[in-house]
């Protein structure tokens, strides 16, 4: 195959590289975040309610604390929902073209820097390597590659304009729009700015000189101006969709990204950054802590990634000398450092998924390298170093599309996290969720409590593991745990409801109450918050409040259960209603019409009623806590409103907790 050859039909080797890396992710289904992003999201499943789509924030739950927000990628899936009805391989397909063009553009770019050799070395590398699978094969991947195409396409853009001229209005305002859609994409698009700064010095359009320098900042002041202009846009849009620029809280099951210790974590990334870059045999589909400790101070692993951001700092500062040693470095440190927690906790210690545009900074070293090459090198040794090139192309390649099915389902994503890393607590979290799934509730403990150990922070695990304790009589421990959640997020309100529910176990009313406030005003079960609320007044002996609580559990969504309305009978008896209590239990028993059981409490509830026995009796404390009668016993003593933890609902928890964020 001659060089002439390999270079006319590069454009369509790198696309057909690109294309068969990843065409075993075309039989994927949805995992983790598809999920809940596509797959159970109201908006995404419309295209009528335009406001829905661009004017809230990107996760459908704790958007405005996450601090995400992403239109137009929710958007896109919206078009795709609309043509495939949910089919996931359309989105597949879109996902694996997204990258062919990525690649590809990736290819162009080189082209103006390097050679058509280097480029077509470069390109390959960008289309083939095994960290994009997570991007690539995962359809939430999407909104990276939305941000990366646009970037890459203003890159290209900018550095096209033709030699000794600065960017005119017209390429300008074409630039500006593909930055606005990058950023509506997915945030770290906003690196493009600094990105053309430092393409024009590696072009040599600006020189370390006063009299080019001034030159230059002359030419660029109507680019910046109207750059300027677009990234106020785009934060005046996200201000007022989240309230704020970054959010609130973007790391909740992370707490150690909140504080000093970012930073310490942060430096240890970069050691990973290098690994996985140019040696990316060793994968993990989450980073979580385990497979990554979290550092508090400085170690030997945080001194090392400290040193590597150092001198690849000082690299990136060469380049206006040697642009081909420089602009690697500089442009993996722009596109990371909104990514890599040193500025603002992403939601994540490090993932894959944020490596996509970074890891174009290989393909530049590899162009650039390869440049060389051919430069200098003899053509014996020069073939020894293509055939080497291969291998590393075709390597790649093959570990890319080995590992593409580990994204075919959340199942499929948590068979390989315990097969590649099981030291990680979500590994362990994970083989406790499938025993809980087979009703082996304390090994499911046991499994919980060594992810506990392994990582003690992360409040859906703290959340679950309490309320499997609950389950298991295990209050004490449950409260523990509760209490340790509630300090990380407080605006959980499932977190208060089953701290509200632990309360009433223990007798402590007080605290039952305040927890169950606490919930009703936040995103929970309001008729469970609400009904949790009632029992803790009767258990406080505030029964007529307790009776007016009832009656607004049952008027709450989801509050129509045959339970409250024999709780609310009750709570009418002790009033001395029996006209009022004794239509309550006729509409318990119309709800109860197929439970045997309760139907046979309610009927002993009623004969109870008619013979007086709630008028009159101190409080008798237990899990549903109630004015006993005097004379004979309660029917409903063993009926409480029970906090149920379904495996559907513990498995959601820990599809919520391993990618949410980046």
């Amino acid at each position: 195959m001659t060089r002439r050859f390999l270079n006319d039909r590069a454009v369509t080797i790198v696309m057909v590289a690109a294309l068969a890396t990843f065409a075993n992710a075309l039989f994927n289904g949805f995992a983790l975040d598809d999920n809940f992003i596509i797959g159970a999201n109201p908006r995404v499943h419309q295209l009528q309610d335009q406001a829905a789509i661009w004017l809230t924030p990107y996760w459908p739950g704790y958007g405005e604390e996450l601090g995400l927000y992403r239109p137009l990628a929710i958007f896109v899936y919206a078009l795709q929902w609309a043509v495939s009805g949910g089919a996931p391989w359309l989105f597949h397909a879109v996902s694996i073209l997204l990258h062919a063009s990525a690649s590809v553009l990736a290819w162009a770019l080189l082209k103006k820097l390097t050679s058509p050799a280097a480029a077509l070395f470069g390109g390959l590398l960008f289309a083939v390597h095994p960290v994009h699978t997570e991007v690539v094969a995962n359809v939430v991947g999407q909104a990276e590659m939305l941000a990366a195409v646009a970037v890459l396409s203003g890159c290209l853009l900018y550095a096209s304009r033709p030699e000794g001229r600065p960017s005119g209005a017209g390429r300008t305002l074409l630039l500006a729009a593909v930055w606005a859609l990058g950023m509506l994409a997915k945030e770290g698009a906003i690196v493009l700015l600094p990105l053309l700064v430092a393409l024009d010095v590696a072009q040599r359009r600006v020189l370390p000189q006063r009299a080019s320098m001034a030159q230059y900042a002359r030419a660029m002041a109507l680019p910046v101006l109207l750059l300027a202009g677009t990234l106020g846009a785009y934060f005046a849009l996200r201000i007022a969709v989240l309230g704020s620029v970054g959010g609130v809280d973007a790391a909740p099951q992370l707490p150690f990204l909140q504080h000093d210790a970012r930073i310490y974590s942060a430096f240890r990334a970069w050691t990973e950054y290098v690994r996985l870059l140019a040696f990316p045999l060793d994968l993990s589909v989450d980073y979580s802590p385990g497979v990554i400790l979290p550092a508090d101070g400085f170690t030997p692993m945080v001194l090392l990634g400290l040193l590597i951001l150092m001198a690849t700092a000082a690299l990136a500062a060469v380049t206006p000398i040697r642009p081909s040693a420089g602009f690697p470095a500089a442009w993996f440190c722009i596109t990371i450092l909104p990514v890599s927690n040193l500025l603002m906790p992403i939601g994540v210690l490090m993932a894959e998924r944020v490596l996509y545009l970074p890891s174009f900074a290989a393909s530049l070293a590899a162009a650039y390298v390869w440049s060389r090459v051919v430069a200098t090198w003899r053509p014996a040794p020069l073939r020894r170093a293509a055939a080497l090139a291969a291998v590393v192309i075709i390597g790649f390649g093959v570990r890319s599309f080995i590992r593409n099915p580990d994204w075919d389902s959340t199942e499929a994503v948590w068979d390989s996290l315990i097969r590649d890393h099981p030291e990680s607590y979500r590994a362990q979290w994970v083989n406790g969720v499938r025993v809980y799934r087979d009703g082996h509730l304390a090994l499911a403990r046991d499994y919980w409590e060594l992810a506990y150990r392994i990582w003690p922070d992360d409040p859906e695990l703290l959340n679950g593991l309490a309320a499997l304790h609950l389950r298991l009589d295990g209050h004490e421990r449950a409260i523990e745990l509760l209490e340790r959640s509630s300090r990380i997020t407080g605006f959980v309100g499932r977190t208060h409801v089953l701290l509200s529910f632990a309360y009433l176990i223990d007798l402590q009313y007080a605290r039952a109450l305040d927890a169950a406030e606490r919930a009703a005003g936040l995103d929970a079960d309001l008729a469970t918050a609400r009904a949790l609320r009632a029992q803790a007044m009767e258990g406080l002996g505030r029964d007529d409040d307790a009776r007016h609580a009832w009656a607004e559990a049952l008027r709450t969504p989801r509050g129509d259960a045959w339970t409250m309305w024999g709780m609310f009978a009750r709570a009418q008896a002790r009033a001395g209603n029996v006209s009022g209590a004794l239509a309550a239990v006729d509409s318990a028993l119309y709800r109860a019409a197929t439970d045997s059981l309760a139907r046979r409490d309610l009927i002993a509830l009623a004969s109870a009623i008619r013979a007086g026995c709630y008028a009159v009796g101190p409080a008798t404390h237990g899990i549903a806590p109630h004015a006993s009668p005097t004379s004979c016993e309660d029917p409903l003593r063993a009926w409480g409103i029970v906090v149920p933890v379904a495996p559907q609902e513990v498995a959601t928890a820990l599809q919520n907790a391993m990618q949410e964020g980046g």
